[in-house]
């Protein structure tokens, strides 16, 4: 599990400037968390779910892939997995993300499901990221969530697995086939 490094509080522009050190960090409120490298079967499935996102695009969406800095507060800088922005937001794309994308899907791994679960859930609700997607390549399955604006936070709307398909009202003409992004 990723834990804070122990450092002062920061803000983004305080990271941006750090030296390089060969790893990636995640900002959350001002401390920062390093990010373990993804394994290879997580970088399989990401990439199976960038190609099927990119192939089902409509009206100027744009997706990305981590890593990718998504500036969501002065204090707050995540990388996630794979983030959709309608063509609506753009004015949010420039030399990093600066603002709120849409559409967030993580991928899990053993180092980083609880930080998935937990703090970066509640971080992209409290910034009102629309859906976010849980994507388990252990138990190859595919959670969404959707945002509450009411409570402020994502309920489950769909566990999906092998041999069903997921959709999101954010991308309509989008299909997901769950077993494909496994394979």
């Amino acid at each position: 599990m990723s834990h804070p490094l122990v450092r002062p509080y920061l803000t983004y522009e305080d990271l941006s400037r750090l030296p390089a050190d060969g790893h990636r960090y995640e900002l959350f409120d001002g401390e920062a968390y390093m990010c373990p490298s993804p394994t290879l079967r997580h970088q399989k499935v990401l990439g199976n779910l960038y190609f099927t996102f990119r192939a089902g695009l409509r009206g100027g969406a744009e997706v990305f892939v981590a890593p990718l800095d998504v500036v969501l507060g002065p204090a707050t800088a995540l990388q996630p997995d794979l983030l959709v922005v309608l063509g609506k937001n753009t004015q949010i794309l420039r030399d990093v993300i600066r603002g709120t994308p849409d559409f967030v899907v993580e991928v899990l791994s053993p180092s980083t499901a609880e930080l998935d679960h937990g703090l970066k859930m509640e971080t992209y609700a409290r910034y009102g990221v629309t859906e976010y997607w849980l994507a388990d390549p252990e138990r190859e399955t595919i959670e969404v969530y959707r945002l509450d604006p009411k409570a402020g936070a994502y309920r489950l709307a769909a566990t999906s697995r092998r041999g069903d398909r997921v959709t999101t009202p954010l991308l309509p003409g989008l299909e997901v086939d769950v077993a494909a992004i496994f394979n």
